[in-house]
């Protein structure tokens, strides 16, 4: 607990360098090396969205941050199902100054939700999915989201091999191998937690069947429900992308192929782990 209200007190100070009186993310990580793993994705995502939305820094702004994240608590208190809100109170200074950004900028926000890796907007796009990972409060609610990033990412590749961009194509694979990888820890990690809680509960409840690919989840669903669906997404997504993937290779200029081929390999080598451990 002591070293979570630390790193709190870290961040908010940085959160305050950064967007405040406009210093550079390298210094706050070399102020505090330790945390700098941890503090650098934070920092970049508010930094990123910060400009993209033109938003000048204002003497006020972490207060009125501080002000309308603390109303929106209060106003979502009497329907709370889960603890989710009740997380680090000053990690969620950060959350809220990105979400205040990100409404301020709702346009630019909204625009970039469509943009691809060789337009201005991209950073964006990025930076509100990160956003939305880090609002994402469960391990297979995180694996379900990147898996869905990771269609976002096959797009994007299908598009860049058509435009004959093949080190932007490199980056894209990057990010879409990273997110499989992710799906697969992820998935690990949950897994192992739900077989320590069930040791607990010798007398578990009865699992329901899968939904279907697409359908809404809820706070209701069982984790292992949850898990289902996960796999299924997983399944489809693993024979989808790669068929997809090469037949953009049949059109695609040849100085993209290569990079193309790439991303093939690893979408089939990415899914085949991540299955594996969906098992």
């Amino acid at each position: 607990m002591r070293k979570s209200r630390e790193f709190d007190n870290i961040l908010d100070e940085c959160l305050e360098r950064l967007l405040i009186k406009g210093e550079t993310v390298e210094q706050c990580l070399e102020s505090y090396p330790e945390q700098a793993d941890e503090l650098k994705p934070l920092l970049q995502t508010a930094l990123v969205t910060k400009k993209a939305s033109a938003i000048l820094p204002r003497s006020e702004f972490k207060a009125r941050a501080r002000y309308e994240f603390r109303s929106a608590l209060q106003a979502v208190e009497p329907r709370r199902s889960r603890p989710f809100l009740s997380w680090r109170p000053r990690w969620a200074t950060a959350v809220a100054i990105v979400l205040i950004l990100l409404l301020v900028g709702g346009g630019t926000t909204a625009a970039a939700g469509n943009s691809m890796p060789d337009e201005p907007l991209y950073r964006v796009k990025l930076a509100t999915e990160q956003v939305r990972l880090a609002l994402t409060p469960s391990d297979i609610g995180k694996a379900q989201l990147l898996t869905e990033l990771a269609d976002k990412r096959v797009a994007e590749i299908i598009y860049l091999a058509n435009q004959g961009k093949p080190a932007q194509i490199e980056l894209t694979t990057q990010r879409l191998d990273t997110y499989l990888a992710r799906v697969a820890v992820l998935a690990t990690v949950q897994r192992e937690k739900r077989g320590a809680r069930l040791a607990a509960e010798p007398l578990p409840a009865p699992v329901p069947a899968p939904p279907a690919v697409g359908q809404e989840d809820t706070a209701d669903y069982p984790q292992a429900n949850r898990r289902a669906k996960l796999r299924v997404m997983v399944t489809h997504y693993a024979v989808e992308h790669p068929a997809a993937l090469r037949e953009a290779l049949e059109t695609a200029p040849e100085s993209a192929k290569p990079a193309l081929r790439r991303a093939i390999a690893v979408s089939e080598a990415g899914y085949e782990k991540a299955l594996k451990t969906l098992d």
